[in-house]
């Protein structure tokens, strides 16, 4: 069980240079209204402290606390609520009225940062939570349909099985897969294009084998260089014994 004085760093008994992030007085260590006391705080800070203040007294607490950072949340969310609504019950005909206003405005502009940091959601309703799940679910059904689209798409391509290319003539079908990249028509047009080699050795790599063997892209791809006039990797080139065929146009 939680104690309540295990939350916040007080500043030590007559220590006249606490840390700015300390809470309570020099003369006053009564940690039973440790609440009160981190209020107090919260009015002398500007806004723009909250998040340091927030982060020093979260490390103090999960310090003594392991893993429970959302029971320190929970709390301050509490503390705060707790107190704008004492000050929105005081009359306006009241002498503290204008400072219990300005009190008021700085915790609720502290409840505002607390928001910002609400990993939890604790600051929304129970149905927006719900809703914002839901919302969330559904849009991940969306995406899983649209892979499930996309996979089934693609499996439409599959094949059982590969073209199997005879055992040591892989360089003779390299050939024949460079002189189709060569072929022109009547007309001077280029029979086959492509903007980059990999469309070529993915084919051979996807849909061919080397006798019972696959042939691994990174193989495959050594034998199509992105530059066509760069000498290849030594064991890439296709022998003349294998350039067994001619492909011309008639």
């Amino acid at each position: 069980m939680l104690v309540k004085p295990s939350f916040f760093k007080f500043r030590g008994y007559f220590d006249f240079s606490p840390h700015r992030y300390d809470i309570g007085r020099y003369f006053a260590q009564n940690r039973f209204y440790a609440d009160n006391f981190f209020c107090l705080k919260i009015y002398d800070l500007d806004e723009s402290e909250f998040d340091l203040f927030y982060n020093y007294q979260l490390n103090f607490f999960v310090l003594g606390n392991p893993g429970m950072e959302e029971a320190f949340f929970i709390h301050l969310q509490d503390i705060v609520n707790t107190r704008i609504s004492y000050f929105r019950q005081v009359s306006p005909f009241s002498p503290r009225y204008q400072t219990d206003t300005r009190s008021r405005l700085k915790l609720q502009a502290f409840l505002k940062f607390l928001e910002t940091i609400d990993k939890w959601s604790h600051h929304k309703p129970l149905e927006t939570v719900i809703a914002e799940k839901e919302e969330q679910l559904q849009l991940v059904k969306a995406e899983n349909k649209l892979l499930e689209d996309r996979l089934q798409e693609l499996h439409q391509y599959e094949t059982t099985e590969k073209i199997r290319i005879v055992e040591g003539k892989l360089g003779t079908v390299i050939d024949l897969f460079t002189q189709l990249q060569e072929l022109t028509l009547p007309d001077g047009r280029t029979l086959l294009k492509s903007q980059a080699q990999s469309p070529w050795y993915k084919l051979l790599s996807k849909y061919f084998s080397h006798g019972e063997n696959e042939i691994p892209i990174n193989t495959a791809r050594n034998y199509f260089p992105a530059q066509k006039n760069v000498k290849l990797i030594k064991g890439s080139e296709v022998q003349e014994g294998d350039k067994l065929f001619k492909i011309f146009r008639k």
